[in-house]
C-alpha cells in the first residue's frame, strides 16, 4: 500500500490532460531550443541556467533547485545535440553523444556539490543473513540465536533478546528501527505470504500486521513512513507504508514478565505446574516444583528452559538436584522405599534430555544407574527408553530394536538403523506394481539389575503372544569374538532347547515367534528357527543362511537380510552381478562377516512357515498378466500355451535407493527366457503374443531437449524367439508405456502423458500391425553355448552363463 497522495483524487480527466501537457512541454522545451540555437547561444543559455540553480541553492532554497534541476539536465541534452548538429557526418553523432554523457557527469558532480542530489536510499539488511552483530539504536548489542533458514538456502530467521529481557521469536534477519528508537519492524520469513510485525520498545507491545507481507526486506522506518522492498531476488520493488496505517489494522499483545525476560504471554501457558508423586507405601513425600533458573538472559538460548519446561524434584521437602522433564514419571517400588525415574542435574540445564536414570534408596539417597546395555557390533541396537517398574533390585525398562533395512529395495550393501515405523513392500498387486506396509519396531522390556552388573544377569521381556505370555530372553554370555550374546529362551513354562541370539520376531497373528540359533566362531549365526506355541515345536528352516538381521514377520512369513558375497571397491553392481567373492561355509564365516563393512553383499529373503516345516521362498513371482513400466520385483512371464517363459531380474527404479517409490518406473533389468534368449537394459512393460513367439518389451532413454532439460522416454522392442531376432523401433513411442494385448490383429500398448503413474492419467492407445512389427530394424542374435545373445552382450556371457535359471525348466522345450 502506497502513501494517499495530497492532491485531491476528484480530478477531472482534462485536468489530468493538462497537468501531463505541461510536463511534457517541461522536459522537451528546453532540449529543442537548447538543440536549435546557434551553438555559442545554446552554451551561454546552460550557463545561464546553470548559474540561476547555483544561486538558488545558495540562498538556501534547496527543494525549488531540486525542481530545476531535471530542465537544467534537459537544456544539457540540447546542447550535446547542437554539439553534434555543428559538426559533420560520423563526427557528429560521436561528439554529439560524447558531449550529453560528459556533460551530465558533470552536472550530477555539481548538483552533488551544491548538495541537491536526491541521496540514493541505502538497502537495508539481506533477508538471507545478518552482515554483522545487531545492535540497537542506543549501541547495545542484540543477543540472536536459533538461527534457521525457509527451506535450503532460503530466507534466515531467528528469535532476538533485546538488552532490556525482550525476546521476539522467528523474525527474518532485515530488522529496522525506527529514526526515534521506539519501534523494531521485522518481516516473517514464510513459505507463503511473508508477515510483518513491529514492536513498541516502550509499550512492550507486538503489533502482527494485517497488510505486511509485502515486506521481505527493509530499509529505512523515519517514525512515520516503513520503507523496503518485496521478493529482493526477483523484482526488487520498492515498498513504502504509513505507520499508522500498518498499526491501526493489526493485531495487538502486551509482553508479560516471566523471570528476567519479556516474553508473548503464550508462554505463561507452557510453565509447569506443581506435580505431586505420592508413594504406594511409606512415609515418604515427592514432589515437582516449576524450575527456572535465576537469570534467563544469561543462557546462551534463553527460552530452552521454557521450551522444554521442568520441575525440580524435592523429595521429603529437600532439593535434589535433579530436574525431570514436564510429562515424565516417576516409578516407586511397591515398599515405596525406592523410586527410579529419568532426570538430569540443574546444573545440565542448556543440555538436552538425556536418557540416564537416577535412582533413590531409602537411607542411600539419589545416584546414577551406569549404562545399562552396551550393544555388540553383531547385534541389533537395543534402544532404551522409559523405566516401567522395579522388581526387588531389578529395574526393567521400555526399549525396542532398531530394524537394520537394506540400502536398496530388496537387497544392498549396507544395513541402515531405522528408529521408527517405516513404509515397507507388502506384496504385489496383479500388474506387478508395489504394496505398501507398514514396519512396527520390535518392542520390548529391558530387566537390569540395581548394581550396576550391565547385561550380567539382564533378562527381555518380548512382545506378548497370541495366549498372552511374554516370551524371555535371558542372557547367558557373551560370544567369543564378542559380536553376538547368547541367550537362552522362555515361553511361559516351556523352556527352548539351545542358545539364541537376541534378534527376534512375533508374528503378526501372535502364534509363532522366529528366532535365529547361536552359532560360536569360527561360525556365524545361520539357523532360522520358528517356535510354535499352539503345537508346542519347533521349525527349522534346512538351508543355512548367513543371517544379518531379521526383518519382519506378517501373514506367515519371516524377512531377513542375509549376506550372500562381497563385492570389492571400485566395482559396480549390476544384475548379473551383485558381488565378485562368494561368502564361505557359515560354519567357517565369522571373519568374512566381521571385515566385509559396507561392502558386503545382502539380500532380503522371505521364509514362509508350512505346517511341517520352514520353506525359503524364490525371489521371484509368477505373472499372471503382463507387467506395466512401474512393476516392482523380478517376475518370471510364461508365454501362452507354456511354450516359453521370460525371466525378468534386476530392474530398480532412476533412484536406486531403498523407497518403494510405487508411482515411479522401473528400469535396467535383464532378460532370460526358457529358450535361451538374454537380452539387457529392460523396463518391465512386457507381453507375449498369442501365439507365444514374439515377446514384445520396452526400454527406457532419455530424450534432451535444450529447452526443456532430458525427459523419460520409451522405445519399443519386439523379440522373435523361433528366429532368434530383435526388431527395434527407432522412435520412443512415449511414457510409461502398458500392454495391453498381442494377437494376429497386431499389439495394442497405451502410453501417458507422465514420466511416472498418474492415477486420473488414462494414457493414449496406440497400435502396430504385426507387419509394422517385423518391418523395424532387426538385430540377429548370435548363439553362444546355450544362450542367444546380441553383439553387445557377447563379452558378459560368462555373467549370464552364472544365473541360475533352474526355475525356467519347466517351460523348456525337451
Amino acid at each position: 500500500m502506497s502513501i494517499p497522495s495530497t492532491e485531491p483524487d476528484d480530478k477531472s480527466f482534462g485536468r489530468l490532460l493538462l497537468e501531463l501537457l505541461v510536463q511534457l512541454a517541461l522536459t522537451i522545451l528546453p532540449i529543442v531550443i537548447c538543440a536549435w540555437l546557434p551553438l555559442p547561444l545554446s552554451a551561454a543559455l546552460v550557463a545561464l541556467f546553470a548559474l540561476v540553480v547555483s544561486l538558488v541553492a545558495y540562498l538556501g532554497r534547496l527543494a525549488l533547485a531540486r525542481r530545476l534541476s531535471p530542465q537544467l539536465s534537459c537544456a544539457m541534452i540540447g546542447l550535446g545535440i547542437g554539439v553534434g548538429r555543428a559538426l559533420p557526418g560520423y563526427w557528429g553523432i560521436f561528439a554529439g553523444i560524447v558531449a550529453v554523457f560528459c556533460g551530465l557527469a558533470a552536472l550530477a558532480a555539481w548538483e552533488r556539490r551544491l548538495g541537491i542530489a536526491e541521496p540514493a536510499p541505502a538497502p537495508g539488511a539481506n533477508a538471507w543473513g545478518s552482515d554483522g552483530p545487531l545492535l540497537t539504536p542506543e549501541g547495545q548489542p542484540v543477543h540472536s540465536f536459533n538461527w534457521s533458514e525457509i527451506a535450503m538456502g532460503g530466507p534466515a530467521f531467528c528469535d532476538h533478546l533485546l538488552p532490556d529481557g525482550v525476546v521476539l521469536e522467528g523474525l527474518g534477519s532485515s530488522l529496522c528501527y525506527s529514526s526515534d528508537g521506539r519501534y523494531l519492524a521485522a518481516p516473517i520469513p514464510s513459505r507463503g505470504e511473508w508477515g510483518l510485525v513491529i514492536f513498541d520498545r516502550q509499550l512492550r507491545r507486538l503489533y502482527q500486521c494485517a497488510n505486511g507481507q509485502q515486506f521481505w526486506e527493509l530499509d529505512a522506518f523515519d517514525g512515520e513512513v516503513l520503507r523496503g522492498r518485496h521478493s529482493p531476488l526477483v523484482a526488487n520493488q520498492a515498498r513504502e507504508v504509513r505507520l499508522d496505517e500498518l498499526l491501526a489494522s493489526a493485531q495487538s499483545e502486551d509482553f508479560v514478565a516471566l523471570g528476567d525476560l519479556w516474553l508473548s504471554p503464550a508462554w505463561v501457558e507452557r510453565l509447569p505446574v506443581t506435580r505431586d508423586f505420592p508413594a504406594p507405601a511409606g512415609a515418604h513425600r515427592l514432589r515437582g516444583l516449576p524450575y527456572l533458573p535465576a537469570s534467563l538472559r544469561e543462557l546462551d538460548n534463553p527460552l530452552a528452559p521454557l521450551a522444554n519446561p521442568a520441575c525440580e524434584l524435592w523429595l521429603d521437602d529437600q532439593p535434589s538436584g535433579l530436574l525431570l522433564a514436564d510429562g515424565e514419571a516417576v516409578i516407586w517400588r511397591d515398599d515405596g522405599r525406592a523410586l527410579v525415574c529419568r532426570a538430569r542435574p540443574t546444573a545440565e540445564l542448556e543440555r538436552g534430555w538425556s536418557n540416564d536414570c537416577w535412582l533413590w534408596e531409602e537411607g542411600a539417597g539419589w545416584r546414577q544407574l551406569e549404562e545399562p546395555w552396551q550393544a555388540l557390533d553383531g547385534e541389533p541396537r537395543l534402544n532404551l527408553g522409559a523405566p516401567l517398574r522395579i522388581d526387588g533390585q531389578q529395574m526393567w525398562r521400555a526399549a525396542y530394536l532398531d530394524f537394520a533395512g537394506t540400502d536398496r529395495l530388496g537387497f544392498g550393501y549396507g544395513l541402515y538403523s531405522i528408529h521408527s515405523d517405516s513404509e515397507t513392500l507388502a506384496g504385489f498387486d496383479e500388474q506387478g506394481r508395489a504394496l505398501a506396509g507398514e514396519h512396527r519396531l520390535t518392542q520390548l522390556s529391558l530387566g537390569v539389575s540395581l548394581d550396576g552388573a550391565g547385561r550380567t544377569g539382564a533378562s527381555l521381556k518380548l512382545q506378548a503372544l497370541a495366549n498372552g505370555v511374554e516370551p524371555c530372553l535371558e542372557w547367558l554370555r557373551d560370544g567369543a569374538d564378542g559380536r553376538q550374546g547368547v541367550f537362552a529362551c522362555r515361553i511361559g513354562d516351556w523352556r527352548l532347547d539351545g542358545e539364541w541370539c537376541l534378534d527376534h520376531r512375533v508374528s503378526n497373528c501372535g502364534r509363532y515367534l522366529a528366532l535365529v540359533a547361536f552359532a560360536e566362531a569360527p561360525a556365524v549365526p545361520h539357523r532360522l528357527v520358528v517356535a510354535d506355541i499352539r503345537e508346542r515345536r519347533l521349525r527349522v528352516l534346512e538351508q543355512p543362511l548367513l543371517i544379518a538381521r531379521l526383518h519382519d514377520f506378517h501373514e506367515g512369513v519371516v524377512s531377513l537380510a542375509h549376506v550372500l558375497g562381497r563385492l570389492p571397491e571400485g566395482h559396480e553392481s549390476g544384475p548379473l552381478q551383485r558381488f565378485t567373492e562368494a561368502a564361505p561355509d557359515a560354519q567357517r564365516a565369522a571373519t568374512f562377516m566381521a571385515a566385509g563393512g559396507e561392502r558386503l553383499y545382502y539380500e532380503v529373503a522371505r521364509v514362509a512357515v508350512d505346517p511341517d516345516a520352514l520353506r525359503l521362498l524364490p525371489a521371484w513371482r509368477l505373472a499372471e498378466c503382463p507387467p506395466v513400466a512401474n512393476a516392482q520385483g523380478d517376475f518370471v512371464l510364461p508365454a501362452p500355451g507354456g511354450g516359453d517363459a521370460a525371466w525378468l531380474f534386476g530392474c530398480e527404479s532412476r533412484f536406486a535407493d531403498s523407497y518403494l517409490r510405487e508411482q515411479e518406473p522401473r528400469l535396467g533389468g535383464c532378460l532370460l527366457t526358457a529358450s535361451g534368449c538374454a537380452i539387457a537394459d529392460l523396463g518391465p512393460a512386457m507381453i507375449w503374443s498369442a501365439d507365444g513367439r514374439y515377446l514384445a518389451l520396452t526400454r527406457f532413454g532419455e530424450f534432451h531437449d535444450l529447452r526443456a532439460g532430458s525427459y523419460p522416454l520409451w522405445h519399443l522392442l519386439v523379440l522373435d524367439t523361433h528366429e532368434h531376432r530383435l526388431h527395434r523401433c527407432a522412435d520412443p513411442i512415449g511414457l510409461m508405456p502398458r500392454f495391453e494385448g498381442f494377437d494376429a490383429e497386431g499389439l495394442r500398448m497405451r502410453v501417458h502423458a507422465y514420466a511416472y503413474e498418474v492415477e486420473d492419467d488414462d494414457g493414449e492407445l496406440r497400435c502396430f500391425s504385426l507387419d509394422e512389427l517385423l518391418a523395424l530394424r532387426a538385430e540377429p542374435l548370435r548363439h553362444q553355448g546355450t544362450l542367444w545373445l546380441s553383439e553387445a552382450e557377447r563379452e558378459r556371457f560368462g555373467l549370464w552363463l552364472q544365473q541360475d535359471t533352474r526355475h525356467l525348466d519347466p517351460w523348456r522345450t525337451p
